[in-house]
């Protein structure tokens, strides 16, 4: 069955290679070949490879807004990509310099290619983040009614698809952040009082995404039918303040992230909807930065959460490394940074019973170096805190491939945590 057709994973790898190298034959030969299309075809090499050095240099050097390594393939699948759309575009342009010019249907069909092209460079980037594993999983069969805020209260009864009750994603705007994302099960129709489960992406990240690429509704609703219609209210929040945004989680000089996740959320939550009041029932979870973030938060404020979730997270809160946190997020300051950082804070409360209520769990995929270091000494930390934690590994890097199974594995926990059977 062509849905259930892998995307990702070593065949799936080398499918996109020939038909990158298709793709990029095919711009090559309709651009006039290598001696009628030479100039073209070094302009668009030399543009390519600028764009990506600019892209290395950026992710790697300087902003370098995110931590993790982003992988070689990732780089070479869209810098074909571009390569490739480059051709498009200078195929049309009349410039004698570039030499002359191509018959009108060898531009169109040079055109043509554009869009499998950049597809292709996608599906590169997908390889290592997976957040698509299947070709159906780009058209995923819904298993909860979307909802704004005023359709959910003025609904009266748990809404349904193909005959059986479902969940409700329900969109709740979260000033001053972007909008919340909901997952209401269908037992709060039926009067049942639910814990929460703060659910935060990564950097670039948005708050939809645990549910578009982390497939959460998925894993509510699996539960949900599995105990007549009770689920935790799965909420996926926003941790950064923008697609892009990195602000360590904490209260800094731009946003109060800190506050914003343990005071804010929660009121807004208890205001909302109809939640198990006891924020202890409650947990807050994340992968990458959100991982980081969770535990950043329940570390500083252990009244908000009394559960955890940290998914590949980092050894600490970052903006690209160190030094540049403390300076840009602290003014400089390692004593501060030192008074919210996890690892501080957690070694600093052994033998206070500061977090004797709090239990977590640590998960990195087997390929993930950063993560496999960083997590069994925070699990270390953690327990030496007084805190009720483990710290396992599954199969994968630092992708969404770990972050669904990751899940799916700890949410009878999580919801055991807040008082479901």
């Amino acid at each position: 069955m062509i849905w259930s057709l892998p995307v990702v994973g070593g065949p799936a790898a080398i499918a996109i290679a020939v038909a990158l190298a298709a793709c990029t034959a095919a711009a090559v030969f309709l651009l006039g070949g290598i001696r009628c299309g030479a100039r073209r075809i070094l302009v668009a090499v030399a543009l390519a490879a600028v764009a990506v050095a600019a892209a290395v240099f950026g992710l790697t050097v300087w902003p370098k807004p995110f931590p993790d390594v982003v992988p070689w393939f990732v780089y070479a699948g869209t810098g074909v990509a571009v390569f490739v759309a480059l051709c498009a575009v200078l195929a049309w342009l009349p410039l004698r310099v570039l030499g002359p010019r191509r018959p009108w249907w060898a531009n169109l069909a040079l055109t043509l290619i554009v869009a499998p092209a950049v597809l292709l460079g996608y599906l590169c980037v997908n390889l290592e983040y997976q957040q698509y594993p299947t070709v159906g999983s780009f058209k995923r069969t819904p298993v909860a009614v979307t909802m704004t805020l005023e359709q959910f209260q003025q609904s009266d009864q748990a809404p349904t698809l193909d005959g059986r009750e479902v969940g409700a994603l329900v969109t709740v705007p979260a000033p001053p952040m972007r909008d919340a994302i909901a997952y209401v099960p269908p037992a709060y129709w039926h009067g049942a009082t639910l814990p929460v489960m703060v659910l935060l992406g990564g950097s670039p990240g948005y708050p939809m995404g645990w549910f578009t690429d982390g497939q959460a509704d998925e894993t509510a609703d699996a539960y949900q039918v599995e105990h007549g219609g009770v689920s935790p209210i799965v909420v996926g929040v926003d941790g950064t303040g923008s697609t892009t945004g990195n602000p360590a989680c904490v209260d800094g000089p731009q946003l109060q992230m800190q506050t914003y996740l343990a005071e804010d959320i929660p009121a807004l939550l208890k205001d909302t909807f109809r939640v198990n009041p006891d924020q202890h029932s409650w947990t807050i979870g994340g992968l990458s930065y959100g991982g980081t973030c969770s535990l950043q938060v329940v570390a500083n404020a252990p009244d908000a959460y009394g559960t955890f979730l940290d998914f590949s997270g980092e050894p600490e809160p970052s903006v690209g490394n160190h030094d540049k946190t403390v300076n840009e997020l602290f003014g400089g300051d390692e004593e501060a940074f030192r008074a919210v950082n996890p690892a501080s804070v957690l070694t600093r409360a052994v033998g206070t019973g500061r977090y004797a209520d709090i239990a977590g769990r640590f998960v990195s995929g087997e390929r993930d170096p950063m993560a496999t270091k960083a997590l069994p000494h925070l699990n270390f930390l953690a327990r030496q805190a007084g805190m009720s934690t483990e710290y396992s590994t599954l199969p994968g890097a630092h992708s969404y491939q770990v972050w669904r199974a990751a899940l799916r594995d700890n949410f009878a926990f999580a919801a055991k945590r807040g008082g479901l059977q």
